[in-house]
């Protein structure tokens, strides 16, 4: 009988902890950047935007058949920022996000734009990200063989 009103005690101050926790604040939360796209990137990077324009990057999204555009396992690796915050969702939708720009390596750049100067290079994915994302050998054979991967036959 004297363990109820030790457990009820109980209850109660962990109710209590969970009502507290849920109203605190969270500190020092990253706040999560937005795509942008290339046109915003060629205000400050004018020479980086000309080169990529010249590039395959910048028009991988026609590289895709009609069907595979439609097909997320292809379009993800020919557009910048698929299913992300303000990344590619469709040609109808987001026809500036087709193809392989800036962000599809060096990240979303909204916290690079509004950065102060000596913090831009602290907001960027430095290199850029791994480019066997998008480029892996299962890829890379395919492209080379001009479609999907020829099985060979059993041999008995």
């Amino acid at each position: 009988m004297k363990m109820m009103p030790l457990l009820g005690c109980m209850v109660f101050l962990g109710l209590a902890g969970l009502i507290v926790a849920q109203d605190a604040p969270v500190a020092d939360k990253p706040a999560e950047a937005a795509y942008l796209g290339a046109d915003k990137c060629k205000m400050c990077h004018s020479k980086q935007h000309v080169t990529w324009t010249k590039m395959k990057h910048s028009r991988a999204i026609e590289s895709l058949s009609a069907e595979e555009q439609k097909n997320a396992e292809c379009v993800k690796c020919h557009v910048t920022g698929y299913g992300k915050t303000g990344g590619f969702e469709s040609m109808e939708k987001t026809p500036k996000m087709a193809g392989v720009q800036c962000e599809a390596c060096h990240g979303a750049g909204s916290l690079h734009m509004k950065a102060p100067k000596p913090e831009k290079k602290n907001t960027i994915n430095g290199k850029g990200t791994d480019c066997r994302e998008c480029h892996s050998p299962h890829v890379d054979v395919n492209r080379k063989k001009g479609g999907e991967e020829k099985k060979e036959e059993a041999k008995p």
